[in-house]
């Protein structure tokens, strides 16, 4: 089927100067029987108007993907002349907020162990009980360590905050930073969410909230005697075996582990 572009019925996000003269004005189609977003872009390219209430067409974006085969489009019309420190064109720069508190870890094997009493060794294991096999348990210990977060503020036009730009900001949550970001190096920083609040018809800007969760990456890792490098956010886990050390019993590794347990993706698409 060809493809067919119909105007929303909807109401326009419009802007007006104070002599009641249109500075900028939203219309949003649909888009239907298209195979891509540039296909999508192109077939409304061709279709509307280079000039609405006098204003010349400033850009044209994907808003959302409503079907397989259906794209939610907005056209921007703006006046090029128009200038004013309210409704500047670029975002302004964000402003950074650091958190360093207190958080805990579980420890199961101890960095230099010393036996006070008794015959019987550890083999570094924390909170043993004593048996070999398949009962053997090692409880571990909860120990205190930093707890690094960061929060980035910034004033963002509300034109920005398309849906498109939503969908794509909480495919982010979770994931972890692939490459450097703001200081930190790829695999130390987790993107927690972003978060805004505004009348949604009057205002032209809002100050957007952006968490991340900061776990530097470590190298020389101790586990059971063991040096493990990892990345912030992977986890590292063993087993244990039983051994004899002349006739006694001692916890020793029988393998140890490095899993990446979240994924890896950019950050750039949130503008910061």
């Amino acid at each position: 089927m060809a493809i067919r572009v119909e105007q929303c019925y909807k109401e326009h996000p419009k802007s007006i100067d104070r002599f009641g003269k249109y500075i900028s004005i939203e219309v949003p189609y649909l888009v239907f029987e298209s195979a891509s977003e540039d296909e999508a872009l192109a077939a409304v390219w061709s279709e509307v108007p280079a000039i609405c209430e006098d204003l010349p067409l400033e850009s044209i974006e994907i808003d959302s993907r409503e079907s397989e085969n259906t794209f939610r489009v907005n056209v921007r019309y703006k006046d090029k002349e128009y200038t004013s420190t309210d409704d500047e064109e670029n975002d302004d720069e964000p402003t950074v907020s650091f958190d360093c508190g207190g958080g805990t870890k579980h420890l199961l094997y101890s960095l230099n162990q010393r036996k006070a009493f008794g015959t019987k060794e550890a083999g570094g294991a924390i909170g043993w009980n004593g048996k070999s096999g398949s009962d053997c348990e090692i409880a571990g210990v909860d120990i205190p360590t930093a707890q690094l977060r960061e929060t980035y503020t910034k004033t963002m036009r509300i034109s920005r905050l398309s849906t498109s730009y939503k969908r794509n900001v909480a495919a982010l949550v979770g994931k972890v930073n692939s490459g450097s970001f703001k200081g930190w190096s790829a695999g130390e920083v987790m993107f927690l969410g972003m978060s805004y609040s505004t009348p949604a018809k009057k205002a032209k800007k809002v100050t957007v909230t952006f968490n991340f969760a900061i776990q530097p990456n470590e190298s020389g890792v101790k586990v059971g005697g063991k040096s493990v490098s990892k990345k912030g956010f992977e986890y590292v886990w063993a087993i244990s075996k039983t051994v004899m050390a002349n006739g006694v019993p001692k916890i020793d590794i029988e393998a140890i582990y490095v899993d990446q347990v979240c994924e890896y993706a950019s950050f750039s698409a949130l503008g910061l």
